[in-house]
């Protein structure tokens, strides 16, 4: 009988279903070792040390196992993997997914990574400007890169009764967001009342005008019940060439929800001018302000950019695709040497801990 395969899965979420990814393969063939970057007591919160710990776990995992694979989520994650791999001399295919910087590393930092990258085998990112980018930045052969669209199952929303009374606009997410500009904004509509559900870090020196509403680190089915109730969106970015605001964008287009972007290059794959977005340029309240009260007076074409973006969710996004993907992906590397022959099976979904 043939040894299952190891995959050792290292990643910055937890919780109940923060394991969507392991794809449907079959129980007897696959052996997982799933690692979380979550902080154990006050000390490595306040220190935010848990990373190294998560990452040293992981390795020496795939060392005891001798695994067939890594998988990390994210470039901080995929680094130190490496760095601990290295230092114990562990060699095993390694696939970074969520390769996404919404702050580019520069200096030394830039130069681990692209030491690092030259030890990862495979990456994953969600756009095609991402592929390009990171190939030429961090000196990567375009072959090791594939663009694959965010995808998500549609967002859960707790409770079912909506969290905030009466009609309003919202913004939600942290990375790469430039909320002073929407403060600005908001500041020549007084009338209009918008939600925003940020981190503490996006609020630093942030001035918010009466007519907004803070709600800071609520849980994200909370946050996705303020986007369900709202009019609809805005999704401000630190300008044109930024790759981020991929899972609310798509989160918006499952719920049925009209958004106002930034125009980046980073999100150009998801989002298509008047036809289920509107775009807005960078850096402008005058613009954005513009754009907000136009969208609002507006409420058939809030119905139709709604209706459009979850078509598109539905097509390119659904956690379906992503899983099918997934193993596909896992399937091709598990038996590029043809030692095994791994059966897939739809039914399934293995974790072994």
């Amino acid at each position: 009988m043939k040894k299952p395969a190891s995959i050792v899965c290292c990643t910055p979420f937890w919780g109940d279903n923060w394991k969507w990814f392991a794809p449907e393969l079959d129980r007897e063939q696959l052996r997982w070792y799933f690692y979380a970057d979550k902080s154990r007591g006050e000390i490595e919160r306040y220190l935010r040390t848990s990373v190294f710990r998560t990452c040293l776990e992981a390795v020496r995992c795939a060392k005891q196992q001798q695994a067939d694979l890594l998988f990390t989520h994210n470039p901080r994650l995929s680094l130190w993997c490496v760095l601990f791999a290295t230092l114990l001399r562990i060699k095993t295919n390694h696939i970074a997914y969520s390769f996404n910087f919404h702050n580019l590393p520069h200096g030394l930092r830039y130069h681990l990574y692209k030491w690092a990258c030259t030890k990862i085998s495979k990456f994953i990112v969600y756009s095609q400007w991402e592929k390009e980018f990171y190939s030429e930045y961090f000196d990567i052969p375009p072959e090791r890169i594939e663009m694959r669209f965010w995808s998500m199952a549609v967002p859960q929303i707790e409770p079912e009764e909506p969290l905030e009374t009466g009609d309003y606009i919202c913004a939600i997410g942290g990375n790469a967001r430039d909320y002073e500009t929407l403060m600005a904004a908001m500041e020549k509509l007084p009338d209009i009342k918008m939600v925003i559900v940020v981190r503490p870090h996006n609020l630093k020196n942030l001035s918010v005008p009466p007519n907004v509403k803070a709600l800071v680190n609520i849980p994200e089915s909370q946050a996705m019940n303020i986007l369900k109730y709202s009019r609809f969106m805005v999704l401000p970015l630190k300008g044109s060439e930024v790759p981020c605001g991929h899972i609310t964008l798509v989160a918006a287009m499952h719920l049925g929800k009209a958004f106002i972007i930034t125009n980046s290059i980073g999100v150009s794959d998801y989002v298509f001018p008047d036809r289920n977005a509107i775009t807005c340029e960078a850096f402008s309240p005058d613009a954005l302000a513009k754009t907000i009260r136009d969208l609002w007076n507006d409420p058939v074409k809030c119905q139709q950019l709604g209706e459009n973006g979850r078509q598109f969710a539905q097509k390119y996004c659904a956690s379906d695709l992503g899983r099918q993907h997934l193993q596909r992906l896992l399937f091709d590397f598990l038996n590029a040497d043809e030692s095994r022959c791994t059966q897939m099976h739809a039914d399934k979904f293995p974790i072994s801990n």
